[in-house]
This record gives structure tokens, C-alpha cells and sequence, in this order.
């Protein structure tokens, strides 16, 4: 009798267990209709298989039942990243405003908090991180990332409301988060597109030696002055085939990932040009076997406001003086 007792509190308590990987989602907000439901549906299928893959610490997620677009789909998307840090949602019971993008681009669903779970004890950041989902104007998943701080998104939007460039500046932090995802995702196709085929790349490292630099003889580049630094510069291909080869680098290691963290992003407008923004931010490098932090200032063309561009990304080191931080002033811009 005892077994059999035994035996049912066993059933009991798995049926406990597997009800809590069950998602509810529904919008408070934004949008209503048919796409309504198709939305809120397919994110609760989404976050469910989510939550039972990370239950059963499988290193695949069943998505079956999922819409997702375009043939890089989220769904292949995110394994890049499942393969480094497994993670579930915080609650099981969503009520969230659906944020409808400019210009019929789709959808977002942002304050999706995740408990994270490491693959490994490689893992350094925090255990808690909030996600954001893109859909499409089908209503169909297309994307999820790790999202920027709360607080630094809605300082950005405020700032745009006060220029009046709120669309843009929502643009800018949808290119940030998915340029940030493309590094976790370890995503070069998406690197691909996102920088201009003329893209000027600078890395400036503190050496107590210093030789002439490519970079100071460039003609489209206004140098900080410190004579401690030596600053080099990549072309695209340079650049993409050095990321290339880290990206693979990592997957041949047993719980190889890279984990980019972006905090104290700055938004500023070119006054001349109104399709240039200049973003600067502090990024966090984190891979197996290497981290770094460093200041990173990225120059975004918006002319195609469907596909912006990067035109430059440069680095420096967390020691650089404020005077000395590359700025839009720092470029000539076509």
C-alpha cells in the first residue's frame, strides 16, 4: 500500500512539475484582432518549449507548432545561444504590452525575464537576464535577444521624445540588441549585413612603445592625440575573417560560447547629417578562455532605414580619458 501510495505522490508531483513549463501569454495592449490570438498563441508555444527543454536539460528545443520567418529563423538562432547557457522563464503567466515597430516592421515583446541556467562554470554573468522577442507582421516569432537595461531603454526613448526622433532612436536600440545577439549567437551572416561594405574598424591598445600607425595615415580619421596609444584599423574583410575565426574557435571547444554585454550607452545625433547616429558603450567581452571590457563607439547610417548600416565600430580601452573617446567629430562621414 505503501508503494502504491508512494507511487501516486511520484505522478502527482511530475504533473506539478510539468504544468509550471506551461506558458500563458496574452498582450494588455497594442494591438487586437486575429493577430492578436495568433500572437499570443505562438508565444506561449515559443516560452513552453523553452521552459520543457531546459526542464528535461535537453541540448535541443522542440519547437514544433512554432511559426517562425525567413530561412535564419529564430528557432536556429537561438541553439546558438542554448548551446552555451540553457535558461526558463521567471513566471508562467504573461501580461505584457505589444510595441508595434514604424513603418510595418512587426512586433516586440519586451520584460520577458529569464532564469538562466550555465551549461558549465564558464558562465560569468548574471543569473537573471531580461529577453525581448521580435515577431513579424504575421505574427510569426523572428527573432529573440538578450534586451538592454530597462533603464538605459527608457532614458533613450526619452530623450527621443524630447528631439522628436523617438522612431529612430527605437530603431537604434532594436540594431544594438541585435547586433549584441549576433555576438552571443556567434551569427556572422548577420554581421555580414549589418556592416557597410566600406566599414572602417580601429582598435586602439596602450603599448609603451609606439610605431606609426595604418590608421594616421587615413585621410577620412581625425586621431585622438595620446602618444600611448597605438590605434590600427581593419577593413570589413579584415575584421569578419578574425571574428570568423574566433566563432569557430569557440564552437570547437567543449562549452565554447562568447557573451557580449553592452551598459552606459550614449545616443547622440549628427547635427549636419540626421541619418548619422553616434552610439558609445561599454562592452563586456566574455568567452571561454578570454574577457576583456572596453569602450566601444559605433556610427550608424540609417539613410535605409529598413537595413541600417554600420560605417565605423572602433575599441578602446576603459583607461581612455573622456577627451580622448572617439566621437562623430572624430570622422568624416559621407
Amino acid at each position: 500500500m505503501k508503494k502504491i501510495l508512494f507511487a501516486i505522490f511520484l505522478i502527482g508531483c511530475s504533473i506539478v512539475i510539468n504544468a509550471t513549463d506551461e506558458v500563458t501569454f496574452e498582450f494588455s495592449e497594442g494591438i487586437q484582432g486575429p493577430l492578436k490570438t495568433k500572437m499570443e498563441q505562438q508565444l506561449s508555444k515559443f516560452l513552453t518549449a523553452i521552459n520543457r527543454a531546459a526542464t528535461s536539460e535537453s541540448d535541443e528545443i522542440n519547437f514544433s507548432g512554432v511559426q517562425f520567418e525567413g530561412k535564419e529563423t529564430a528557432s536556429q538562432t537561438i541553439g546558438m545561444l542554448w548551446n552555451s547557457v540553457h535558461f526558463r522563464t521567471q513566471d508562467d503567466d504573461f501580461y505584457q504590452i505589444c510595441v508595434k515597430r514604424p513603418r510595418n516592421m512587426g512586433y516586440q515583446v519586451r520584460n520577458i525575464y529569464m532564469d538562466m541556467i550555465p551549461v558549465d562554470d564558464s558562465y560569468q554573468e548574471d543569473l537573471s537576464q531580461e529577453f525581448v522577442i521580435d515577431l513579424d507582421a504575421q505574427g510569426r516569432i523572428s527573432d529573440i535577444n538578450i534586451a538592454l537595461g530597462k533603464l538605459q531603454y527608457q532614458d533613450i526613448l526619452k530623450e527621443g521624445e524630447k528631439l522628436q526622433d523617438y522612431d529612430k532612436r527605437e530603431q537604434i536600440i532594436k540594431a544594438c540588441e541585435d547586433f549584441k545577439g549576433a555576438y552571443n549567437k556567434m551569427d556572422i551572416n548577420f554581421m555580414e549585413d549589418i556592416f557597410s561594405d566600406d566599414a572602417l574598424i580601429i582598435t586602439g591598445r596602450v603599448r609603451q612603445r609606439v610605431k606609426s600607425s595604418v590608421i594616421m595615415r587615413n585621410p577620412e580619421v581625425n586621431l585622438p592625440q595620446n602618444n600611448n596609444v597605438e590605434y590600427t584599423v581593419q577593413s570589413k574583410k579584415e575584421y569578419l575573417n578574425n571574428l570568423r575565426n574566433c566563432f569557430n574557435n569557440q564552437r570547437g571547444k567543449k562549452g565554447g560560447y562568447i557573451n557580449v554585454q553592452f551598459d552606459s550607452i550614449n545616443v547622440v545625433r549628427h547635427p549636419a547629417k540626421p541619418n548619422y547616429y553616434g552610439v558609445t558603450l561599454k562592452q563586456s567581452w566574455h568567452s571561454k578562455g578570454y574577457h576583456d571590457e572596453g569602450i566601444v563607439f559605433l556610427v550608424w547610417n540609417f539613410t535605409d532605414e529598413e537595413h541600417p548600416k554600420i560605417e565605423v565600430r572602433t575599441w578602446q580601452a576603459m583607461s581612455t580619458t573622456e577627451k580622448e573617446i572617439f566621437t562623430l567629430n572624430n570622422f568624416k562621414l559621407r
